[in-house]
């Protein structure tokens, strides 16, 4: 018998550009979205990591590890690193009787000494300490800044860019890298936020380690709390 002959015919060369201008189109069309969901979701997941290690590590205070624990902050123009450090009860015990400075709320949450910590998630590979760089959004400040917690409250202290004269700052704002500052602050200290930010969040604290994150609502002008269990 003889074998059915195929058609074997192929596109035309027409046919080709019409498909390929329709992808061309489709692309064009949704690019800008998905470039904007990107974006939000980077933005989001950094919020949730630096979030998340501030959790960490007072928990690891709640625990007994650590009588005294910081989070340091520095970001530049490039990049936001963030690292969490402990201090055994034990050192913090020696600091307390012995050390004259660590009575001083902004010098006891030291940021300038390598030798002042036990555990320090820049240098030493432990679960309890860890340091997490973001490189797609800015905070609220360029340089340092720390923040300080023990158990009960008692020692709780910043410095640099989170102390404002004795009383430390509460909390830092995460938007797009694109901005100089996500924040800022009028004549009455009140809060101004730039309608060019698309995307901020809020990380905020209490005394005793009460670590919240929030996302601000543009066009309700309002906080709300973020339901994302970490």
């Amino acid at each position: 018998m003889r074998a059915l002959e195929k058609n074997n015919k192929g596109f035309s060369i027409l046919e080709l550009i019409v498909v390929l201008t329709i992808i061309g189109i489709i692309s064009a069309v949704a690019y800008p979205n998905i470039s904007h969901w990107n974006k939000a979701r980077q933005i989001e997941n950094s919020a949730i990591q630096i979030k998340t290690l501030f959790t960490n590590i007072n928990s690891q205070v709640q625990r007994g590890n650590y009588g005294f624990v910081q989070i340091y902050i520095n970001s530049t123009d490039t990049k936001v690193d963030v690292i969490s450090k402990g201090m055994k009860t034990s050192t913090l015990a020696q600091k307390i009787n012995g050390d004259d400075n660590f009575q001083s709320i902004s010098e006891r949450c030291n940021t300038d000494d390598n030798d002042y910590w036990d555990d320090d998630g820049n240098i030493d590979r432990k679960p309890e300490v860890i340091k997490i760089e973001l490189d797609k959004i800015a905070t609220t400040f360029t340089g340092v800044g720390a923040v300080c917690f023990s158990k009960d409250g008692q020692w709780y202290s910043a410095s640099k860019n989170l102390i404002n004269g004795n009383a430390p700052i509460t909390s830092i704002y995460i938007c797009e890298k694109e901005l100089v500052s996500c924040v800022k602050r009028n004549d009455d200290d009140k809060l101004v936020i730039d309608d060019e930010v698309e995307y901020l969040y809020a990380v905020s604290w209490s005394r005793f380690g009460n670590i919240k994150l929030e996302k601000y609502n543009l066009n309700d002008d309002v906080w709300i709390l973020s339901l994302i269990h970490i």
